[in-house]
């Protein structure tokens, strides 16, 4: 319930990211975080999509990941990888809840700790 809960509200606020100039433009942030492959495709495309510095579609990917079912693993990895695409597009709320349910799925994934430290810090700069 707390996953589906999560989507329907990270579905709405993915709908507010503005989307970057072009899918080659990196945002300064994006280096910041860590993003991780899976054997999923789904996954896999986010992570491809993240690199390129396509955060929109990387955050479609990720979420369509997690909307069909991962094993609980995968979909820590995925909501990991959310929070990174969602920090670097700017949907910094969007990006602590994801981050928030990867540790809840795996407390101690080191990709999605890492991924919560350097969101803090952006937060903490603003």
């Amino acid at each position: 319930m707390i996953i589906r809960k999560t989507l329907m509200t990270l579905a709405a606020a993915s709908m507010m990211v503005p989307a970057l100039a072009s899918a080659g433009e990196t945002a300064p942030q994006a280096g910041a975080f860590t993003v991780k492959t899976t054997t999923d495709y789904r996954v896999k495309e986010a992570v491809k999509s993240f690199k390129s510095g396509d955060f929109t579609r990387s955050i479609a990917y990720s979420q369509k990941a997690i909307e069909e079912g991962l094993s609980t693993k995968r979909e820590a990895i995925a909501f990991s990888n959310l929070c990174a695409a969602l920090a670097a597009s700017g949907d910094m709320n969007a990006a602590t809840e994801a981050c928030d349910t990867a540790l809840e799925l795996r407390p101690d994934y080191a990709p999605a700790v890492d991924n919560k430290a350097a969101l803090t810090v952006m937060l903490a700069q603003k």
